[in-house]
């Protein structure tokens, strides 16, 4: 990692179909000027799609780049949380496109957390063929997830029915910006997204995690920076591989994750289900004897090292047994989870009903307030 008045880093990631160029370090949100300029032919008209909960310092400065590679700049707020991810929201960002006559030759610029950058991919790739998009992520999670694994869009009630593709061209990571608070949701979010990364790539992959797992919950920006870079790369090459299993396993946990923080009620925050996720899953692994007992307790001691708590609820175990089926079979008709083969190998699984009612009783009875 270079460093030049601060700290600086560039790698190109792969992403299916392409690559895409990221640029981390402290201030470069305002270097972007030359890149805003090569990123779209030449410059004309610009969309600057921003959060709500987005400071406006940080919008100005955006704005000030934009101006100076000389685009004029049309401005357009998008909601922040639940209404984010929505087909009204997807309405409303293509019609301020076409209100500023945006055209698939323009340049979109994205200011927010993981749900505004997944909401901007959607419509930029499909506006006008596609459209060039840079995106600056506010927050660790917006960086490791949104980038190149999009949240999908919510129909209706059902939560991300359609699937987004990864469409940035260039990711601007402010590391002033986005790792402010290191006791935020957002920064362990991106812990737990780094552990399932780490696990499905390879056993080096999970064993840089954990070296760097203390320093990098210490605050040392400069590994942290390092974590971050190595887990959006491998996030690239398990995507853009030709092995559909190999791309299927970074939903690792997903479902289980969902099904908790839907019947916990918030009492489970988003975070803490995904490593709960990764708790129980190994160990239905195990149980199947697909798993050896020391590699899960050496996730465990990983998501320990990361400080991802373990949850405290008290759930029906047939309601959470009910709540995994329900939100598998939303998205597939076969009954599939991620289970771990070793450290840096997840594959999808069938498992039989009664083991699967095994431990969830047992996780249940385990966590209970």
């Amino acid at each position: 990692m270079s460093e030049s008045g601060g700290l600086r880093v560039r790698q190109w990631v792969s992403m299916p179909g392409g690559s895409c160029d990221v640029r981390m370090g402290t201030g470069v949100i305002d270097e972007a000027s030359p890149l805003l300029k090569g990123a779209a032919g030449t410059p004309r008209s610009s969309a600057l799609v921003v959060g709500s909960d987005v400071g406006e310092d940080l919008v100005e400065r955006m704005r000030r780049q934009l101006t100076d590679a000389g685009f004029s700049v049309a401005r357009t707020g998008v909601p922040a949380g639940d209404a984010t991810r929505t087909l009204d929201a997807v309405a409303a960002l293509a019609s301020s496109f076409a209100m500023g006559d945006i055209t698939s030759d323009d340049l979109a610029v994205v200011v927010g957390d993981a749900d505004v950058l997944s909401l901007a991919s959607y419509v930029c790739a499909q506006w006008c063929a596609g459209m060039p998009l840079v995106m600056v992520p506010t927050d660790q999670t917006a960086f490791v997830e949104a980038v190149l694994t999009p949240r999908g869009i919510d129909v209706g009630a059902r939560e991300r029915m359609l699937s987004v593709r990864p469409a940035a061209k260039h990711v601007l990571l402010d590391v002033d910006v986005a790792l402010a608070d290191e006791s935020s949701e957002d920064v362990l979010m991106a812990r737990a997204l780094m552990a399932v990364t780490a696990m499905c790539d390879s056993e080096a992959s999970f064993s840089r995690l954990w070296d760097r797992s203390e320093d990098l919950c210490a605050g040392d920006r400069r590994v942290l920076c390092e974590q971050l870079q190595d887990t959006i790369k491998v996030r690239g090459k398990v995507l853009s591989s030709t092995a559909l299993a190999l791309r299927q396993s970074l939903t690792y946990g997903e479902s289980f994750a969902r099904a908790l923080v839907r019947l916990a009620g918030g009492a489970v925050a988003p975070s803490t289900a995904r490593a709960e996720a990764l708790r129980f899953q190994a160990r239905l692994a195990a149980g199947e004897g697909l798993f050896a007992l020391d590699d899960v307790l050496a996730q465990d001691e990983l998501l320990d090292r990361l400080e991802l708590p373990m949850a405290t609820v008290s759930l029906d175990p047939d309601a959470l047994v009910a709540a995994i089926r329900e939100e598998r079979f939303a998205r597939t008709n076969r009954f599939l989870l991620g289970l771990p083969r070793k450290l840096g190998r997840v594959r999808l699984a069938a498992v039989s009903d009664e083991l699967l009612a095994e431990h969830v009783a047992a996780w249940c009875a385990s966590r209970s307030a």
